[in-house]
Formats: structure tokens, C-alpha cells, sequence
């Protein structure tokens, strides 16, 4: 018996089922929002079977002919009369809001202002961009309706690609396939590597490493890449071999896996392997834009940084943009580090914020602390600056911006209305930061030490002290000035004479 995706109890699908359980979760009176009462009112019918509805809505059955024609009938007449579905919409917004809403002349422009319409096609946009079978373009056109608040067109797209345009009935090995043949459609990866690969990765655990090196020795894609992505990382040595990397992730790319020729193109283009000649970084270029049409977000955006720096193509701002804003619309939140950047340089810092909250909010470190940065420094902040120092040392481990742990640490080492000084936290925050080579970082534990030297001649804050002043002037950012403060102080340490704190302060 063939096992059907529930497709009124998910995320994944904009479907029948789908839409009628957000109209039942936003409803005020959930006994007016049953199944069965929101397929009349949608398709104007005074009584319908139950077992219908139903099946319907678990997508287990498609639209039938005669609700299909009546829709049509509708966006036949929505060119001369955009107000042909403003009737049902009204009836949708009564059950949410509670209310009575009948239909007139302004019915468009209420349902343009309703709050909770606005939140209905939202939902709905939602729903499209995780629906596969969405086109992409009809998706971004309807992100966009939902953004200038066109929301009584929006909701006319979505249900009627609900009725007209969603594909049912879906049954559960109908998606395994289709899934699979959708992920291998642009590479020359047959499905038996797939399903040789996913044996070996769910079943084999003694023997793992010399099992999937045999896989990727006879062109298995994913075990070339596995082995390839780890030398990359570091985490079979415990250091990075990119020539290791680069020899099992070009058989990968060979095969048009998309990360492995992101990965490839990277390492031409950030030198990584080879010398960087001129004939390396165009290899390097063809592979990212191999990536890119493979539809790789990461290349994307590397690309836009090329054009940027001028890193083999010629410098073009305007197309460095295009291939950023091309990867933001995929949700890339370097891609929108990488606009707001763009606006701060030009002084735009309101434009740069809005760019930066976006990556933030989808949990990237370095675009947190930037947020926390501008809301203490520009907008005067230091609440909501705290916060988002926060959230930046919360995100995930191996993008972490430590700089973050110093802002916090300065919160600590004053303490701030509610935020109590905290001397403990605040040394193993800069402890933190210095450790990730953070300078100011080094700088400000200096200064800690200094004083404990001073106010206790313990040998064990002497040795920090020492510490600390070899990690100033092995720094990079280190300069004549620091030095020759940081000098002078172990001199009047040893002479017991008053200290300079003042470093970079």
C-alpha cells in the first residue's frame, strides 16, 4: 500500500491541506475553521462530502475537474475584475479576526491593510520557498508582493497555484525518487554512487575510513568528497593538507558535484594550492562559475568578492553587487555581510544595519558583534548592543567572531545598570579573545596584570604580565607607540615606580 506525505501538517508543501491548517492556527474561533467549512468558502459550495476534504487536503487526491474549472473561470475573469476572489478572502479574514467582514467597494485595499492577511500571505510565501516543485521565480514574486504589502494579490497567487498549479498526489517513495533525481539532475553522479555511499555512511562504522577511501579510489563522488572536505578542514591530521584536499576534490568536481568545485575554485583562487599564476586563478574562476551554475551559493559570493578586488576578473563594484544580492536571495548571510560592508563604506550605515540584521538573524557571528558594534557606537545602544555580543559567541562555533567576547568583557570589566562587574567572566572572555589572537584583547590582560603585579608582587602575575608583552609585539597590529609604552612599564616594574595604563585607550 503506497504511504502518502500528510501535506496539511507540514512546512514543506504550499498545498490545499497546508493553507486551511494556517487559517485554522490563526483563527480566534477554531470550530469555524474546520476543513470542511474552509473548502466551501473557497470554492463557493454549500455542501461537500467529508472524506473529500479530506483527501484533499492530505494530498492524496488531486483537485478534481470541477473545482479546477471553476478556478479557472476565476483567473479567466481576474484580468477584468481583480476583485473576483476579494468575496472568499473576506469569509477567510472573518474566522481569523472574528469578525464580519462584508464585501464592497474597498475590499482590496482592506485586505491590503489587514494585519492578519498580511500575515496569511506571509505564511503562505513561507511555505513557497520550501516547496520544491515552487519555480523560483514565481517564489521571489511573490516574496516580493509580500514585502510592499500587495497582499490581496499575493493571496490570489497562492491559492490559485494551490488549486491549479501544486502537484498531488505525492506519495512517499514517488518523493524518494523525485528528491534524488532533482539533487543529480545537473551532475554526472548516477544514483547507484548515491545509494553506495549512503550504505557505507548509515551501516559501516569499523572500518569506515578505509572503506570510503576505497569508494572515492573508484569515482565515488561523495566519498571523494567526504575525504577531500575533510583534508580541508584539518580533522584527519589535526592540520590542513590542501594538497591532500585538492587531488580527491577535483575527481569530485569532475563528476559536477557543486561544493567540490566551490572548494577547488577557493583554494586556486586564495592560493591555497598552486603559485597563484594567472593560468591557476582563471582555473580557479571556471570552477567557481562551474559551482555557481550548479547553483552553489558560496561560489556565488566568491565570485562577487573577485569582481570586487579585482582578483582575476576586472574590478566591477556594480557586478560585484549583482552576484551578492544573487546570493542573498538564497539566504547567504556572507552575501549580506558582504552589501552592508558596501553601504558602510559609503557612509551609509542605516542601509549597512539592515543588511547586517539579516545575517544576524540567521545566526551569523561576525554580522552579531557588527550589529552590537553599531548599535553601542552609533545608535547609542549598549542594551541591545549586549544582546547581540551574545548572540554572536552563541552561533556556531566554527564561524565564532571572538572579537565578541571582548566587547563583552569590556561589560564585565566595569559592569553596566544591569549588567553586574564581573571579574571572573571578564578575564575568561579576554582570555578567550587573546587566544584567538584578538589585540586589544592582549592589550587590556596586559593592563589587568600589571596592576595585580603591582599591587601584590606575586611572581605568577609577573610571568601574565610577560605573556601578554610577548603577544603585543609579535602582533601584527602592534606599533612604535605600544611597544615603546609596554617597555617603559617593565621598566618602572622593575623599578617600582608609577605605571602607565593608558595602551590604546
Amino acid at each position: 500500500m503506497k504511504k502518502y506525505i500528510r501535506m496539511n501538517n507540514n512546512d514543506n508543501n504550499l498545498s490545499l491541506g497546508n493553507f486551511f491548517r494556517i487559517v485554522k492556527e490563526m483563527s480566534k474561533s477554531k470550530s469555524s475553521a474546520q476543513q470542511k467549512d474552509l473548502f466551501c468558502i473557497l470554492f463557493e459550495e454549500d455542501e461537500v462530502n467529508d472524506t473529500t476534504v479530506n483527501n484533499y487536503c492530505v494530498g492524496c487526491r488531486s483537485i478534481g475537474e470541477k473545482y479546477r474549472n471553476y478556478f479557472l473561470e476565476k483567473v479567466h475573469n481576474y484580468g477584468k475584475n481583480p476583485a473576483v476572489f476579494a468575496r472568499q478572502l473576506l469569509e477567510f479574514l472573518s474566522i481569523i479576526d472574528g469578525n464580519v467582514y462584508d464585501f464592497n467597494s474597498n475590499a482590496i485595499d482592506f485586505i491590503n491593510e489587514n494585519k492578519n492577511a498580511q500575515l496569511l500571505s506571509e505564511k503562505l510565501c513561507n511555505l513557497a520557498k520550501n516547496d520544491k516543485s515552487v519555480d523560483e521565480k514565481f517564489s521571489s514574486a511573490l516574496e516580493y508582493k509580500v514585502k510592499m504589502h500587495a497582499t490581496y494579490s499575493a493571496l490570489c497567487d497562492e491559492i490559485v497555484y494551490i488549486v491549479l498549479k501544486k502537484k498531488q498526489p505525492i506519495y512517499e517513495e514517488s518523493l524518494k525518487k523525485e528528491v534524488i533525481n532533482n539533487v543529480l539532475s545537473d551532475t554526472s553522479i548516477s544514483s547507484s554512487s548515491l545509494e553506495e555511499y549512503l550504505s557505507l555512511k548509515l551501516k559501516e562504522k569499523i572500518n569506515y575510513d578505509k572503506k570510503l577511501k576505497d569508494l572515492a579510489d573508484k569515482d565515488n563522488a561523495y566519498a571523494a568528497f567526504e575525504i577531500g572536505e575533510n583534508e580541508y578542514l584539518g580533522l584527519y591530521k589535526g592540520y590542513k593538507r590542501y594538497n591532500e584536499a585538492y587531488k580527491y576534490l577535483v575527481k569530485a568536481a569532475s563528476l559536477n558535484h557543486p561544493h567540490a568545485c566551490y572548494l577547488v575554485g577557493r583554494m586556486l583562487v586564495k592560493g591555497l594550492v598552486g603559485n597563484s599564476s594567472e593560468e591557476e586563478l582563471k582555473e580557479g574562476y571556471e570552477y567557481l562559475k562551474k559551482a555557481s551554475d550548479l547553483r552553489n551559493v558560496a561560489a556565488i559570493n566568491l565570485i562577487g568578492n573577485m569582481y570586487l578586488d579585482g582578483i582575476y576578473l576586472k574590478k566591477d563594484e556594480t557586478m560585484a553587487i549583482t552576484n551578492f544580492k544573487k546570493a542573498a536571495r538564497y539566504d547567504y548571510p556572507y552575501a549580506y555581510n558582504n552589501i552592508g560592508k558596501l553601504y558602510e563604506k559609503g557612509g551609509n550605515i542605516d542601509k549597512a544595519l539592515e543588511n547586517y540584521l539579516i545575517s544576524a538573524a540567521l545566526g551569523e557571528s561576525w554580522a552579531c558583534n557588527k550589529v552590537g558594534e553599531i548599535y553601542k557606537n552609533n545608535k547609542k545602544d549598549p542594551e541591545t548592543a549586549y544582546d547581540y555580543y551574545l548572540k554572536s559567541i552563541e552561533a556556531n562555533e566554527k564561524d565564532t567572531c571572538y572579537y565578541a567576547y571582548y566587547n563583552l568583557a569590556r561589560y564585565y570589566m566595569n559592569g553596566y545598570k544591569k549588567i553586574a562587574k564581573d571579574e571572573r567572566k571578564m578575564i575568561d572572555y579576554l582570555e578567550i579573545a587573546s587566544n584567538h589572537d584578538i589585540f586589544n584583547a592582549h592589550v587590556d590582560l596586559f593592563n589587568y596584570y600589571v596592576k595585580k603585579y603591582v599591587s601584590t608582587h606575586k611572581g605568577v602575575y609577573l610571568d601574565k604580565v610577560n605573556e601578554y608583552k610577548e603577544k603585543i609585539e609579535t602582533s601584527s597590529e602592534a606599533n612604535d607607540k605600544t611597544l615603546k609604552k609596554i617597555e617603559d612599564n617593565i621598566v618602572k616594574i622593575k623599578n617600582h615606580k608609577e605605571i602607565d595604563l593608558s595602551l590604546l585607550k
